[in-house]
């Protein structure tokens, strides 16, 4: 009975930050971006400002797909990779094991129609995507032992978001996460081979 605790507390957390997310992103496909506030996102989820800025920081990070959460999740199958296998397969695998905690997320189709119909979020979320790259460099300067400040995390760190950010521009989401893995496998696969030109 004890062990049950801690997953109905994180069942419980996953509900509430998937319900603010809808929230959201209804709102925001209702009256736009500009006047959508905080308070109103809160009053339509039923939950305090306090409960909201535990897993938000701004209402459009709200409609981003890979939260703190995922983040850290990310981070810590990275660090857990043995150590001898090379930074990019490492980063690879500790990709594929996140994905499934991403794709449970629901409203893929009106986050689509979202950002397709407000362009301007994509600019003020890129600060999320930022921080998200500053982990793992952080984590990956760790783990190969570089100066802090070296050009190489970086450049892993960054291929990885785009490798992310590539895959799910072009993901169907109704091919669920085998048909997102497939893109970020082809991706990695396009990498590994120079970035050469694929066949026909």
């Amino acid at each position: 009975m004890q062990g049950a605790v801690p997953g109905l507390r994180e069942r419980k957390k996953v509900e509430t930050r998937e319900a603010l997310r809808a929230a959201a992103i209804q709102l925001f496909l209702e009256h736009g971006a500009s006047t959508v506030t905080v308070d109103d996102i809160c009053e339509a989820a039923g939950v305090s400002r306090r409960t909201f800025f535990n897993y938000f920081e701004s209402k459009e990070t709200a409609l981003f797909a890979w939260d703190q959460r995922l983040t850290d999740e990310l981070v810590s199958k990275l660090a857990a990779r043995p150590s001898r296998e090379p930074p990019l397969i490492a980063l690879r695998r500790a990709m594929d094991d996140t994905l499934p905690s991403f794709a449970a997320q629901t409203g893929w189709d009106e986050r689509k129609k979202l950002f397709s119909a407000c362009p301007e979020l994509r600019t003020k979320i890129l600060h999320a995507v930022f921080r998200v790259e500053t982990r793992l460099v952080d984590t990956l300067t760790d783990r190969i032992g570089c100066p802090a400040g070296s050009l190489y995390p970086r450049l892993l760190a960054g291929t990885t978001i785009s490798v992310f950010r590539a895959a799910f521009t072009t993901w169907a989401p109704e091919t669920g996460i085998k048909g997102l893995q497939a893109l970020i496998d082809q991706a990695f696969d396009h990498l590994a081979a120079g970035l050469s030109v694929p066949a026909s």
